[in-house]
């Protein structure tokens, strides 16, 4: 990956640290925030959950790299905080993009691991928190982040942690909501606001 990476600019990635775990990542001085390519193995005995929430503690998007017989545990990757997943099986051009597209939309899955997370059993409801419906039925009625804010009291910065874990919670039950308008659509299914587009 660092090869290719330095080697074709183009993919738009730029390789930093590397460590064999997350500790030794995090003590190497990965700090700064940035996007981690998180495998699924451990070489620790550490859990997923583990290793998920120490990142997004320093403030890391965490992308998962996961193994095909390993998609059942991307969607406990989601919930315990990873912005995003890809297969080992796919291209480099593939792992590239979806860092790329996961740094810029904040959540992102690669098509085979949304594909994949198709073929799964059992969708449930996005279990949203009453404070993250109130957030979400006022951004997607047309309210930009600060008037959210304004609206309800809170920091800005406040809402748009809501926004991410709202999202993140849609991508775990395969229901994903990166755009305003798929967010929109969430919210009309699960009757958040009242329909008034149509949802095709």
């Amino acid at each position: 990956m660092q090869r290719e990476a330095m080697d074709h600019p183009e993919h738009g990635v730029r390789i930093g640290t590397v460590a064999t775990t997350v500790p030794q990542f995090l003590a190497q001085g990965g700090t700064e925030p940035t996007v981690v390519l998180l495998s699924m193995r451990t070489e620790d005995g550490r859990t997923l959950a583990q290793n998920v929430a120490d990142l997004v503690a320093h403030e890391h998007t965490v992308v998962m790299l996961t193994a095909p017989a390993e998609v059942l545990r991307v969607r406990s990757a989601l919930a315990f905080g990873a912005s995003g997943a890809v297969c080992k099986c796919e291209s480099l051009r593939t792992v590239f993009r979806t860092l790329r597209l996961t740094r810029q939309l904040g959540h992102f899955l690669s098509d085979r691991i949304q594909v994949a997370l198709a073929d799964l059993p059992s969708r449930a409801p996005a279990k949203l928190s009453r404070r993250e419906r109130e957030v979400l039925g006022l951004y997607v009625d047309g309210m930009q982040e600060q008037e959210v804010a304004a609206e309800l009291h809170i920091a800005e910065s406040t809402v748009e942690e809501h926004l991410k874990r709202i999202r993140r919670k849609y991508a775990l039950v395969e229901r994903p909501a990166r755009t305003k308008l798929e967010l929109y659509k969430r919210a009309v299914e699960d009757g958040i606001i009242p329909p008034v587009l149509p949802l095709a």
